[in-house]
């Protein structure tokens, strides 16, 4: 199948399930661990980069995803989605079920979260952080307080904040980049992929855990927090990094993919 702004993780069925996760990847197991190795015939497909647009609002996103998932000629079995993206996941779903003639897809939500307005800055101090063997002295604890001042007068106008963000880590690791010799290419990978997680986080600040249709199932690993009180859940005994790599995770994920829809 031709998509743009999904790429296909596997291909065993007709049915489409439909994973909202960073499209950047991660250290830690990922959906494309638990497509491989959840036991069913179905098409696993995740949101791609270029399904990623910083002046777009959640609903032309939602609106692009649905369309070219729905486009497929494929029945969405399923939506998944993992932290920050459990907040796209519910959207997708709602959009999903309003189709006409489409039956309420399964909504999965796994170490699910909302996005605090805190949750750019805390990225941001984090990223730097990642980085402060090779900062001058003083940048990280000026870079700190500013964002912290930043934040405080900014928060009824979380996209300009994100751009402000993104334009002072741009000028710390151009700073870094000089000092180490560093090719502009890398600067650039460095600065577009941190601008790129704070256009998700964004997008996932505007949605929800709430659905239209259904109710959610949640599953959790062993010290994850929930932000509401679920009806219907389950924790497992697995670290977050292992979560969706989890065999005891993939059984339930079929057991629940496995049924009749209603």
């Amino acid at each position: 199948m031709e998509l743009t702004t999904w790429r296909e993780l596997c291909d065993r069925g007709r049915d489409l399930v439909l994973c909202l996760d960073f499209p950047g990847g991660r250290a830690a197991a990922g959906f494309a661990d638990l497509a491989a190795g959840a036991p069913v015939e179905l098409c696993f497909l995740h949101i791609a980069w270029s399904g990623l647009h910083t002046d777009s609002t959640l609903d032309a996103h939602i609106a692009q995803w649905v369309g070219e998932a729905l486009g497929t000629g494929r029945p969405v079995r399923a939506v998944l989605g993992f932290c920050a993206g459990t907040a796209l996941a519910t959207r997708v779903a709602d959009a999903v079920s309003a189709t006409a003639g489409a039956a309420p897809p399964a909504v999965l939500l796994f170490d699910a979260a909302t996005v605090a307005d805190d949750a750019l800055r805390d990225q941001f101090v984090s990223s730097v952080q990642a980085s402060a063997a090779h900062l001058a002295e003083g940048e990280l604890d000026d870079a700190r307080q500013w964002s912290r001042e930043l934040l405080a007068t900014g928060r009824d106008d979380l996209p300009r904040v994100a751009s402000a963000l993104v334009d002072r880590y741009g000028r710390l690791m151009s700073g870094i980049a000089e000092r180490l010799s560093l090719g502009e290419t890398i600067r650039r990978e460095l600065t577009d992929g941190f601008a790129a997680y704070l256009a998700y986080l964004l997008l996932a600040a505007q949605g929800g855990l709430d659905l239209r249709v259904g109710t959610p199932m949640f599953l959790s690993s062993r010290d994850h927090k929930l932000p509401v009180d679920p009806a219907r859940g389950i924790s497992f005994g697995v670290d977050r990094e292992r979560l969706l790599g989890d065999a005891d995770v993939w059984r339930v994920v079929a057991g629940v993919l496995g049924e009749e829809r209603s």
